[in-house]
């Protein structure tokens, strides 16, 4: 009989407990010794759990046996292969189909037949059973830490430290947090924010210099406007919040506007965000549909000039010339004067007149609203199905609650299939959209570059633009469409 020696060891508990490597292969080879078989190799997965078999020298085992090598695998207990029910019968298949038995050192099993099969599959499911009720009692105590607002770490996050087991602002590290945001929103990517601190001495908890990473997680953090999360990383079916468990370091304002700048960076490089140029990553070429990128011009004797230029440019696919700034925004204030006019001075605005207002003020904007408020009011559903299995809710309490989401679901899907029904055409509030442009122009020559950069940014997807060669200089560029951000 070619025998696969297969070893595990995960913990250090469990070398305690007499189930070291050393230990193992001792008593399983002389155990093949006895039987008269023969070994065909020795398969050692340490320190992994076998709570799956994503283990290597498991998965090198199945290979050996499928290739035909391995007459019997011998372990030294069966929670040294599987602690998992499916993972149990899934081996059994295996070795079944390649003529392959499987054996226990320490435990009668005999997989040959059918009453051995069923004792396998039971002390298998005794084993799942105990893992994942320790599991769960852990997570439990864990959760509902959480849910009363306490620390459930260990070691104090940068900013705070740890007395009584309660968080308490470190007033030092505080300042280094709320100059972290200040940079931030102000335009520093989290680089050049680890790099302003590394400057001036402002150090992590540990004395360290500031990586772009250990920023990041800072400036992502809801912790520091007070609000614990749970669940985040595992279990994030029943993740949630808890607002005010503990003292803020920032307000949740700065938090949430820190977060929405970081969305925007998610859409546009790095570099489109943090530079001066007002319309970069926001222009767009008419003639191949590709962005336009800021290029600086200087001549002798004269001031820096701003410039875009469209990318495909470079690669001699696009011929559109390149346009200055100044008549770009010369163009787009005329671009939001002739709407403001147009909408002041037409009482009746014809259908064709805002064929590409009707897109952009269409119902499935608001069918993408519904959609979203359904699919966050699921997850709400899952989290008091959790909480009410766990004990955290009552009876009555879940009751009330899932009455509650159910009554919003039903007004929800009700008006959804509303705006389904509705024809593609809309009605454009046009007092609305006049005020919007009427507060854009007036307060958009009182904006620094990089207010009228962020606000565009927050509020356009694109401006399509073309070169035109007639007229006076500051007229050669004609701006096709504005489309706004959702």
């Amino acid at each position: 009989m070619r025998t696969a020696i297969y070893m595990r060891v995960s913990t250090n508990e469990q070398v305690e407990e007499g189930y070291s490597l050393s230990a193992q292969k001792e008593r399983l080879t002389a155990f093949v010794m006895s039987q008269g078989w023969d070994i065909a190799g020795y398969y050692v997965d340490e320190g992994i759990s076998a709570k799956d078999m994503k283990r290597e020298q498991l998965i090198r085992m199945i290979a050996d046996v499928k290739k035909g090598l391995i007459d019997v695998v011998l372990v030294y207990r069966l929670d040294r292969l599987t602690r998992s029910v499916v993972d149990l019968h899934e081996l059994l298949k295996v070795f079944d189909k390649y003529n392959c038995k499987f054996k226990s050192a320490t435990e009668v099993y005999d997989t040959t037949t059918a009453i051995g099969r069923l004792f396998l599959t039971l002390v298998a499911a005794l084993a799942q059973w105990e893992r994942e009720n320790l599991s769960e009692r852990v997570s439990f105590g864990l959760t509902q830490k959480a849910i009363e607002g306490g620390w459930h770490g260990s070691a104090a996050p940068f900013g705070y430290d740890l007395i009584n087991k309660e968080l308490v602002i470190n007033e030092d590290e505080a300042k280094t947090v709320r100059e972290m945001f200040r940079l931030y929103i102000n335009g520093l990517s989290d680089r050049n924010v680890a790099i302003h601190l590394n400057k001036n001495h402002m150090l992590t908890k540990n004395g360290h210099l500031w990586q772009d990473a250990r920023v990041r997680y800072v400036l992502k953090n809801p912790l520091y406007a007070g609000t614990l999360r749970w669940g985040v990383r595992v279990n994030k079916e029943n993740a949630f919040e808890v607002e005010g468990a503990f003292p803020a370091i920032i307000s949740k304002e700065i938090f949430e506007e820190a977060q929405k700048i970081r969305g925007k960076r998610n859409s546009f490089h790095g570099k489109q965000v943090s530079s001066d140029f007002i319309y970069s990553g926001i222009l767009t070429c008419s003639r191949c549909g590709s962005p336009l990128k800021g290029v600086t011009t200087t001549r002798k004797g004269t001031d820096r000039r701003k410039n875009y230029m469209c990318r495909k440019v470079y690669l001699k696919e696009c011929d559109l010339p390149m346009v200055s700034e100044r008549i770009v925004e010369h163009n787009f204030i005329k671009y939001l004067k002739a709407a403001q006019f147009q909408f002041t001075s037409i009482e009746d605005v014809e259908e064709s007149e805002i064929e590409n207002l009707e897109e952009q003020f269409s119902n499935e904007k608001k069918q993408k609203k519904i959609q979203d408020d359904l699919d966050k009011l699921l997850t709400r559903k899952k989290k008091w199905q959790y909480a009410w299995a766990n004990e955290l809710l009552n009876d009555e309490e879940f009751k009330d609650r899932m009455n509650e989401e159910n009554k919003k679901e039903k007004q929800l899907k009700e008006e959804l299939k509303d705006l389904e029904e509705i024809t593609p055409s809309v009605k454009v509030d046009r007092q609305a959209i006049l005020e919007m442009i009427s507060d854009l122009i007036e307060s958009w020559s009182n904006l620094t570059d990089k207010e009228k950069k962020q606000l565009l940014q927050n509020t356009v997807s694109s401006i399509v633009v073309e070169k035109v060669n007639e007229g006076k200089p500051l007229d050669r560029l004609t701006i096709l469409e504005i489309n706004f951000s959702d």
